[in-house]
């Protein structure tokens, strides 16, 4: 069956792609496909139609069927390609896999098989890995993912649903399917990831090895990502360990790995030094800001969910790894509306970005108020050291020098 509605999306795809090109469609127009496609495949072609543009922000230059949920639960491609590195070019079975965010890139690098337990999903999946015109055998199938074969050799991605009663959980056990059918998954493959909510925490005993990933794209973090196998060797971690991944749009990366098995004290500072740093915020979910701070020289400005400050060799070095924003500080104090007002009105400067950490302070409320106060951009930081609220200045490290330097 599944077959077939994917043969029937791909006779769809110039209906759908004349629909995304051209104006909304009018009254007239929604009833004639109505009438000739049946009431859920117009359906599906008017949704495909009306998202293409956002699912090409997702998925990456192409045509491909999606609704809202789909898309919404769609693997970002940037994220998806880092991770299809880590199966190097084994055969691939991507289950639970949507609409095919993970599969389409991993096809890009060997033979894929996508299975998802919901028929429309499924058939969306194979119309959109049949448009790629790969090398690779990129295939789609409807299947319960709990009893499909494992083939010998063949790797495993796996998604499972977070959302099973329309609601999202962090919690596997409520996952689809739960975390004990995953687990055993897991045991008929030697290679295998298993993307989980970031927030997620997995009781790791009954399954093989495993490293867990944090990743980042455009500054949110995605996903967590739990490793195992052989995909740990090629992704070039340590088993056991924790890592996080900075993402960029183009697809190029970063990343921190944890060096060490036990929990750190960092070194606490009690004044704001020459440069502030905010660690990306997939450093942050997998919990290793202590030890980036440590393994950079920098201290941390009261609990470790608050910002970092480092000296200029310190800065420079995290600058150079681009994992985190550092900024120059030209003024810092108390974070008083007065005083803030007459130090950015005496500099002419205005608050482009705004951080906050540790206080209640609203960024969006904070911008509008202090955009009138001059004409060159800064970042303004308010955060928590002990008991005292502090705001401060920066800029960039490349154009700093421009402004005096003054650290109250």
């Amino acid at each position: 069956m599944t077959e077939g509605l994917v043969e029937r999306l791909h006779d769809l795809h110039d209906t759908m792609v004349s629909l995304a090109d051209g104006p909304s469609p009018d009254a007239k127009t929604i009833k004639r496909l109505r009438d000739e496609l049946g009431e859920d495949i117009a359906s599906l072609v008017l949704t495909s139609a009306a998202l293409l543009s956002k699912t090409q922000a997702k998925l990456g230059t192409g045509v491909w069927w999606a609704t809202e949920k789909s898309l919404q639960q769609a693997t970002p491609w940037q994220v998806a390609k880092l991770k299809a590195t880590w199966f190097g070019d084994r055969p691939m079975m991507d289950l639970c896999s949507g609409i095919g965010g993970d599969a389409i890139e991993l096809a890009r690098r060997g033979d894929v098989i996508a299975i998802d337990q919901d028929e429309v999903t499924a058939a969306m999946a194979g119309a959109n890995l049949s448009r790629m015109n790969s090398p690779s055998l990129a295939t789609a199938r409807c299947d319960d993912v709990t009893t499909v074969d494992i083939p010998a050799g063949h790797g495993v991605h796996i998604d499972p649903d977070r959302r099973p009663s329309g609601h999202r959980t962090s919690d596997p056990d409520q996952y689809s399917p739960s975390w004990s059918d995953v687990t055993a998954i897991l045991g008929k493959t030697d290679s295998s990831i298993v993307k989980l909510a970031p927030a997620a925490t997995v009781d790791t005993s009954t399954c093989p090895p495993a490293h867990r990933s944090w990743i980042s794209l455009a500054g949110t973090v995605r996903e967590q990502t739990m490793i195992c196998g052989d995909a740990i060797r090629m992704a070039d971690l340590p088993v056991m360990g924790r890592s996080a991944f900075r993402v960029r749009n183009d697809a190029s990366w970063s990343s921190f790995v944890s060096l060490t098995a036990q929990d750190e004290r960092s070194k606490k500072a009690t004044r704001i030094s020459e440069y502030l740093v905010d660690p990306d915020a997939a450093i942050r979910a997998a919990g290793l800001t202590i030890e980036f701070a440590n393994r950079f020289a920098m201290a941390t400005l009261g609990k470790p969910s608050g910002f970092l400050t480092a000296d200029e060799t310190a800065a420079r070095a995290i600058a150079e790894s681009d994992l985190a924003v550092v900024g120059r500080v030209i003024w810092s104090g108390a974070a008083d509306d007065r005083k803030l007002r007459r130090e950015l009105r005496s500099r002419n400067v205005y608050p482009e970005t705004i951080k906050v950490r540790g206080s209640d302070h609203d960024p969006t409320v904070l911008a509008k108020r202090y955009r009138p106060t001059g004409e060159t951009p800064v970042t303004l930081w308010i955060g928590r050291n002990s008991e005292r609220v502090f705001a401060a200045l920066t800029q960039p490290l490349e154009t700093v020098d421009s402004i005096a330097t003054r650290i109250l």
